[in-house]
């Protein structure tokens, strides 16, 4: 009896870890949820073509020359550091001005990168079936946790928080009206924010129960792989 017991337990837990795997869609169809590895490698993916098509557009309108040196100065600055040939406060002062500079020159960039990740990650992917070039090459895409059709909305969410537009948009708003001292401290504050939300993301989807990020719990949307359904018209675009 004790061993039949502990059985049925075995089976209930089983039966348990089963279910957090799957997630139904608006279509009736079941599906496994997405790995972390599979997330992980299609935001590289698409991260990276991002960051192509920004640069080929912006590449025009940036003084290329100015941005040029003014990366052979932060590299002089860093090596000057390292060698002791100046201190630390000599060190923040000039890599703080530097980055500035940097910032306002290729300040264009800034702006297509926003307006592409808004165009890819919001537009795209919502008339693409949730999925975007890198989902599609991993076989994954973005759903509806509860069932229903992905909304705009829902993916404006999504791209404001695990895509950093909203930190973006922000950065450049402190470019244009704090000084060099309140862009420096302003845009690493910022960058720390982002830093954390990713980590915690990535620590949620890694061991979370439900294997969701904060950007999926905030739009209420799961990833889910198409790969292991045999009936995949719903990834098929």
């Amino acid at each position: 009896m004790a061993k039949r017991k502990k059985d049925n337990v075995v089976d209930t837990k089983k039966e348990e870890k089963k279910d957090e795997k799957v997630q139904l869609t608006s279509q009736g169809e079941q599906f496994e949820k997405a790995l972390f590895v599979q997330r992980f490698l299609a935001f590289l993916l698409d991260i990276f073509l991002i960051s192509i098509v920004a640069s080929i557009i912006s590449y025009p309108f940036l003084d290329i020359d100015s941005i040029q040196k003014l990366n052979e100065s932060s590299a002089e600055v860093m090596e000057n550091y390292a060698t002791g040939k100046i201190n630390q406060k000599e060190y923040f002062n000039e890599s703080s001005t530097i980055s500035y500079e940097l910032a306002r020159k290729q300040g264009v960039n800034t702006l297509i990168i926003i307006f592409l990740n808004i165009l890819y990650f919001v537009v795209y992917q919502i008339k693409n079936n949730g999925q975007t070039l890198g989902k599609q090459i991993l076989k994954i895409r973005v759903v509806d946790s509860s069932n229903r059709d992905l909304s705009m909305n829902q993916m404006i969410f999504r791209a404001l928080i695990i895509n950093s537009i909203l930190l973006d948009m922000i950065s450049f708003g402190v470019l244009i009206f704090a000084n060099q001292s309140g862009y420096f401290y302003g845009v690493s504050f910022l960058a720390f924010i982002q830093f954390c939300i990713l980590s915690v993301s990535t620590f949620m989807i890694m061991f979370g129960k439900d294997r969701r990020g904060l950007h999926d719990l905030v739009a209420h949307t799961d990833v889910v792989r198409c790969d292991v359904v045999k009936e995949m018209k719903t990834c098929e675009n």
